[in-house]
């Protein structure tokens, strides 16, 4: 039988715990270890507007908007904007879109800026997203909006029309366009 030596041991200990840590199940493990009690699923955490029973995914909260820095591929940084709300205005140049916060911005579209639609069917599901044009946006259409921000200017790299304010077709991140999407 085989004796191991202590370091082995210890780095056996050592990755135990690291695994346990990036699982979270040690944070749970500490969680459960205070006082908090557990909520029931009657009681109404923040955010959540379904009833018990329905899918969480529908419980996240969405964000109405928010500012973040990327870095490029070539080693430079930018700053990448996210946006949901109602369109204020709408021409073939710009866009402007208003939250449910009051938070209004001003967009710049090009011929860069992807616009797809999410009809909805008959039967209140949603139908399969369709590549769009500007002109199917008008004032009071629900969009969430994808752009970046060079000084006080942004310019639209994304806008997508419909799928009302439940998760869903996202916006994506960086420049890939996601699963059967096509630039």
């Amino acid at each position: 039988m085989a004796v191991r030596e202590p370091l082995g041991m210890r780095k056996a200990v050592l990755a135990g715990a690291v695994a346990l840590a990036l699982t979270g199940t040690g944070a749970a493990l500490a969680w459960s270890a205070t006082a908090t009690p557990t909520p029931s699923p009657s009681q109404s955490a923040p955010g959540r507007d379904t009833a018990p029973g329905q899918h969480m995914k529908a419980q996240r909260r969405q964000p109405l908007h928010g500012e973040g820095v990327v870095k490029n591929p070539d080693g430079t940084f930018q700053a990448v904007l996210e946006q949901r709300g109602t369109v204020e205005s709408v021409s073939d140049s710009a866009i402007t879109v208003k939250s449910e916060d009051g938070f209004s911005q001003a967009y710049a579209v090009n011929g860069d800026t992807r616009i797809t639609v999410i009809p909805k069917a008959a039967d209140g599901k949603r139908d399969k997203p369709a590549d769009g044009t500007i002109a199917d946006i008008a004032a009071g259409d629900t969009v969430r909006i994808a752009g970046v921000k060079d000084g006080d200017r942004a310019a639209a790299t994304r806008i997508v029309k419909g799928g009302d304010d439940g998760p869903g077709f996202g916006l994506g991140r960086g420049q890939g366009h996601g699963k059967g999407h096509k630039k």
